[in-house]
């Protein structure tokens, strides 16, 4: 537990949700590919980062929920954000046959793992401060 509290007063449950989305949507985005021939399949998108903002912004109201059942007020806690795989509202038709764009997809799927790569080296990095400060090192 007392790591856990550590940690929690990082950036790694940033860099955690952040690495999560990011392999979330490259699973969504090799499934889009993958079924670029199949008729009348509607292409997937993942929403995150959006969330992520809102959660980092300014806080207007803050209030706790004391049921699971009740609304939540106020932004939404970094650890609660989880990444959301939704159907675009999308009528194009731009293969024929669905609507997954393979040449879009491929360069979100480029651009998602820069991203990936880039959460993964700062997260190491963070490891590396924190493995530092226990040894005694600056």
């Amino acid at each position: 537990m007392l790591l856990k509290a550590i940690f929690d007063h990082t950036k790694i449950p940033l860099l955690n949700k952040s690495l999560k989305a990011s392999a979330v949507r490259q699973r969504v985005r090799a499934n889009n590919i993958a079924n670029a021939n199949t008729k009348g399949y509607q292409r997937l998108e993942v929403r995150f980062e959006e969330d992520l903002r809102k959660a980092l912004g300014k806080r207007n109201v803050v209030g706790s929920q004391t049921h699971a059942r009740h609304i939540p007020v106020g932004s939404r806690r970094i650890v609660d954000l989880e990444p959301e795989v939704f159907t675009p509202d999308d009528p194009s038709d731009p293969s024929g046959v669905n609507n997954v764009d393979i040449e879009h997809e491929m360069a979100e799927l480029a651009k998602n793992q820069l991203i990936y790569t880039a959460a993964a080296k700062f997260a190491a990095r963070n490891f590396q401060k924190i493995k530092s400060a226990i040894k005694g090192r600056s």
